[in-house]
């Protein structure tokens, strides 16, 4: 038994909800994997004796404690880039989602006014 798709149907299944947690987790993921790496890659160059390594990335220690240009800050390094990232991902997912259900409400009462 077939029935008639409802507009308001079509355009839930068109403006589908992201998913909240799955984007905070992603993104916080990438944004470790970020830091992590941009501070290992420093560590792995090579450098002169008696020459300041990554001067611009150790700036992130007055932001970040306990953050440092070495071995056991890419892992600091890495915990907070998965905490700004998640914040940063739920954030994104929060605000798709409510525009998503502004246009979607005012697409439903344009129909509907419409149809009158």
């Amino acid at each position: 038994m077939n029935r008639p798709v409802k507009d308001h149907e079509i355009l839930s299944a068109v403006f589908a909800k992201m998913d909240v947690p799955a984007l905070s987790i992603a993104v916080g993921i990438l944004g470790a994997l970020l830091l992590f790496l941009a501070t290992a890659i420093l560590l792995l160059q090579t450098v002169p004796e008696d020459y300041p390594v990554g001067p611009h990335l150790s700036a992130l220690a007055d932001y970040l404690p306990g953050y440092s240009v070495s071995w056991g800050g890419t892992l600091v390094g890495a915990v907070y880039g998965f905490l700004g990232g998640a914040i940063a991902g739920f954030a994104a997912a929060v605000y798709w989602n409510i525009a998503h259900y502004v246009a979607l409400g005012v697409m439903l009462i344009s129909s509907a006014e419409l149809a009158d």
